[in-house]
């Protein structure tokens, strides 16, 4: 009989250890994907490095259903919520950009239509009105020296159901409230499944 020492020993017990760990863990990945994905950018999600073409009248919106729980992301370019891109500094501006936060926090429920047979309320809303990335245009690709900025305004809606959202739809009508908002590029994850899928002038829906 051969005794193994102490470093073999422990070097055993930790393999065995993070296989049972690995099993174990299988269990919950889909629900720590759902959370991490909840909170990645739309670049991520498209498999990119988290930078995306900045479209006017484009937004991005990014759908993630668990249990009785359905988050919201939507990345639209500040044009098509309050009128403009540039940092809203003088007194009209200001006032234009909050009353379209306030708007746009008000018709979630109106915007994103859950089936009514859920029961769902919303329970969250944040909304960052002016968020940046600098981006080469036309103009600056001929002088270099010059920088194109283009802001976006992020929101995360959250609605809590009475039942589990899954095999439900998510019907739209973004364009109904914000008319600049024509096209949303939708990615949706579900359970285990993810789908992705382009809505134009409120035609369409996602499926949870």
């Amino acid at each position: 009989m051969t005794t193994d020492n102490p470093v073999s020993l422990h070097r055993r017990i930790s393999k065995t250890m993070k296989s049972i760990y690995f099993k174990a863990s299988t269990s919950v990945t889909n629900l720590v994907t759902a959370l991490v994905i909840a909170t990645l950018p739309t670049g991520a999600l498209a498999g990119g490095k988290g930078h995306k073409a900045h479209e006017h009248g484009t937004a991005s919106v990014n759908i993630v259903g668990e249990a009785n729980t359905v988050t919201i992301q939507l990345e639209s370019p500040s044009e098509a919520i309050y009128g403009f891109e540039h940092e809203a500094k003088k007194p009209a501006d200001i006032k234009k950009r909050d009353e379209a936060v306030e708007k746009l926090k008000a018709s979630a429920d109106k915007m994103f239509v859950l089936d009514s047979s859920l029961a769902c309320k919303l329970t969250e809303a944040t909304v960052n009105p002016f968020v940046t990335e600098a981006e080469e245009t036309k103009e600056t690709k001929k002088n270099k020296h010059k920088k194109g900025t283009h802001s976006e305004v992020h929101a995360k809606f959250k609605f809590e159901c009475a039942k589990p959202v899954a095999g439900s739809e998510v019907k739209f009508a973004t364009k109904a409230h914000f008319k600049s908002l024509r096209k949303l590029k939708v990615q949706t994850l579900s359970g285990e499944t993810q789908s992705g899928s382009t809505v134009v002038n409120d035609a369409g829906s996602a499926k949870l």
